[in-house]
């Protein structure tokens, strides 16, 4: 006798309902299900993780170039390789000092695309955009009022002092910089309340998706 085999959609209409359930009874607390299904999650997360460590960064770019025989490229890959390397001297405190080289590396590349990144993508644009008068002189006030006051707000500068000697602020970056703080809160509460919304909306797609899985299966299983 031939038993059909469940499908893929099937399959994966059941994993995607017990998983969510699973997740969901994280409100009634902490319990060995939601404990469950947040490890499954971290491990695929993981391991999808590491599948794209090694056929999208290690194999095009170390392996392939150090099989490819052109001598500039060997040469080339063998650079990160070495940094490796190094870095594996972190795991013993005797060969500690030597695994430093590469994590200045690390950190002075990240640091310069960190930093790069924010002038030429974030604050240079912002600054454009302060010159940009839209649709009312208002909006370009208040974008430009808002980017020199929360970069005031940043700087700790400490000239003035209070009847005690402790520094402080003078007068006119104590009230620039409470009104860069009065922009942050709002724009923090803007991002907290839109963080709030995508997962109502994100709750509500995934009540739906499992409403209409189970109606769509509901009545092939009663037939």
């Amino acid at each position: 006798m031939n038993v059909p085999l469940p499908s893929v959609d099937f399959i994966g209409g059941v994993l995607g309902f017990l998983f969510t359930i699973a997740l969901l009874s994280y409100l009634l607390g902490d319990n060995p299900i939601y404990r469950l299904a947040l490890h499954t999650f971290v491990g695929v997360a993981a391991g999808y993780i590491a599948l794209i460590v090694i056929y999208q960064i290690l194999t095009p770019r170390l392996v392939t170039p150090l099989l490819s025989g052109n001598i500039n490229t060997m040469v080339l890959s063998i650079v990160p390789l070495v940094l490796f390397a190094f870095l594996i001297f972190k795991l013993s405190p005797r060969t500690a000092a030597l695994g430093n080289i590469s994590i200045a590396c690390l950190v002075g590349v990240g640091t310069g695309v960190a930093v790069g990144g924010a002038i030429t993508g974030t604050l240079l644009p912002q600054m454009r955009q302060t010159w940009i008068v839209g649709e009312t002189i208002i909006n370009a006030v208040l974008i430009l009022a808002g980017t020199v006051t929360t970069l005031l707000y940043f700087q700790f500068w400490l000239r003035g002092a209070t009847m005690g000697g402790n520094p402080e602020r003078v007068a006119v970056m104590r009230v620039l910089a409470d009104g860069g703080q009065a922009f942050l809160v709002i724009a923090l509460g803007v991002i907290y309340g839109g963080m709030i919304l995508s997962g109502i909306v994100i709750f509500s797609e995934r009540l739906m998706a499992m409403v209409e899985w189970v109606g769509s299966f509901l009545p092939s299983i009663l037939g």
